[in-house]
């Protein structure tokens, strides 16, 4: 069968100038995408940094603050407070004015317990931050019967090595060894709360007195946590943080956390 005249079809393809607004119509598309992903990246990382932040300040104070609301517990409560309850270190300011980071040692009589066979109520056995057990020698003397202070004490030594709280049984440790409390904490501040022997706070001090320092009825305890992941903190930030203003260009998250705890033991003295 011959086609019919003047019925011959034609066929055209696309030209260059539709492939072109094609194809910026494709990047432009494929553009805001990328953009949307990148975005929603982002702002995951910064939730998840978040979330670790808050993780590491909860677990550092948890610690910290099970410590202090023990620090100077006795065993026998008839015998006097004990003078080195706590302890530690005012790390000052650094070059560029900003405050170093401060030690804590919290020292009680380890957690009451028995003997083997039941007979020894007063004897006290505990793991230290290491754990490693600490006993109490302080049985009764046998003759009279008489209660002597413990001498084996329960120690923890707080501080801040390489952006982690650490904590050491042994306040003369050093830098080596410790349990590692929390990750990402980069300062700790400590202020004390002077109480007047009967529940209630005088003054607060970063510097107490020896004499102060067997008096302490709460700590403060103000953590500097960064973030674990760069690039989060578009175009630096700006933190108030122990009176000092912390001008931070890493790109690191950072947040200041503040907990206050009460040295139960302390609160009462005469």
């Amino acid at each position: 069968m011959r086609p019919l005249a003047g019925r011959a079809t034609r066929q055209r393809g696309l030209g260059l100038v539709e492939v072109l607004v094609a194809m910026a119509i494709g990047l432009v598309l494929l553009g805001a995408v990328g953009y949307l992903f990148v975005g929603s990246k982002q702002m995951n990382t910064t939730q998840s940094d978040l979330l670790r932040m808050q993780e590491s300040a909860r677990n550092a104070m948890d610690v910290m603050g099970r410590a202090l609301r023990q620090a100077g517990y006795r065993l026998n409560v008839n015998r006097p407070l004990y003078d080195d309850a706590l302890g530690g270190l005012d790390g000052g300011d650094g070059a560029d004015g900003a405050p170093l980071p401060d030690t804590l040692v919290v020292r009680h009589d380890p957690a009451w317990s028995v003997d083997a066979a039941g007979l020894n109520p007063l004897l006290g056995h505990e793991n230290d931050c290491e754990g490693e057990p600490v006993t109490s020698d302080n049985l009764p003397d046998p003759v009279t019967g008489a209660v002597p202070a413990n001498p084996n004490l329960v120690q923890y030594s707080f501080s801040v090595i390489d952006a982690k709280l650490v904590c050491h049984a042994d306040p003369a440790a050093g830098l080596e060894g410790g349990a590692v409390v929390a990750e990402n904490i980069e300062n700790m501040q400590l202020t004390y709360g002077i109480g007047d022997g009967n529940e209630l706070i005088t003054k607060y001090t970063a510097t107490p007195s020896a004499l102060e320092l067997t008096r302490v009825a709460a700590v403060r305890v103000s953590l500097l946590v960064r973030g674990p992941s760069p690039h989060q903190a578009i175009g630096g930030q700006s933190l108030a943080y122990n009176g000092a203003t912390l001008v931070k260009n890493d790109g690191y998250l950072r947040r200041v956390y503040t907990s206050t705890f009460t040295v139960r033991n302390q609160m009462r003295w005469k």
